[in-house]
């Protein structure tokens, strides 16, 4: 937008000039010098709003099937990433993806994107108070035949007392004010039971959290 508001007010004096008959060749090269710059930028913004738009619409699509088919993780998992950004983008938070962009995973990918995003919102929702910078990381190997995906967010942890109980229906520390208790519950029967996986939870009081999931390379 901002480039194509340069180029539109650039344009606009360059004639006022040019009509005034008092157009000088440095004028004319500035403008045309301009005018490269901001048709760049202009491109560029909207072959990376296309991409944005694709990835969206390959995301929505998973969301809605329940067809299996086989996908480059690193590359899934930042595409599940994209309809998460403007709430992210309202806290000071980082999110990092480790592993090998080689490795594919033949699952179900729109299951994925369900355990990923509530994964993510909990954290949003539980592991940093207002106002505190955080990091969330997702981690993935092989492991023999089976994926290993560790995520993981550097937040306040959570209490022995409340740990064994996480997965739980209904289960919630933040009853009332945002917390259903249904969204790792949710992401407990994802993972053992449509993508035939494991998932473990481990966490510590002001060291973060972190689950282990782990699922097969192929169903």
């Amino acid at each position: 937008v901002t480039a194509a508001s340069v180029l539109a007010e650039k344009t606009t004096n360059f004639f006022e000039t040019y009509k005034s008959g008092k157009m000088k060749r440095s004028q004319l090269e500035q403008f045309l010098d301009v005018a490269m710059q901001s048709s760049s930028m202009v491109l560029g913004n909207l072959n990376r709003a296309a991409e944005l738009i694709q990835s969206f619409k390959q995301v929505a699509v998973d969301q809605s099937s329940e067809a299996q088919r086989s996908f480059p993780l690193k590359a899934y998992l930042e595409e599940i990433l994209i309809p998460l950004r403007p709430r992210l983008k309202r806290t000071k938070h980082t999110v990092e993806i480790y592993g090998d962009e080689a490795l594919t995973l033949n699952t179900y990918p729109g299951v994925l994107s369900q355990i990923v995003t509530n994964l993510v919102i909990n954290s949003l929702t539980h592991a940093f108070p207002s106002e505190q910078s955080g990091c969330i990381r997702f981690d993935f190997q092989q492991d023999g035949d089976r994926i290993t995906l560790k995520y993981s967010d550097n937040g306040q942890g959570i209490e022995p007392q409340h740990l064994s109980h996480i997965f739980e229906p209904f289960y919630t520390t933040k009853r009332g004010q945002g917390g259903s208790g249904l969204g790792l519950h949710l992401v407990y029967n994802l993972v053992t039971q449509k993508l035939q996986g494991t998932i473990d939870c481990y966490s510590r009081v002001h060291e973060g959290t972190t689950f282990i999931i782990k699922l097969p390379e192929s169903l």
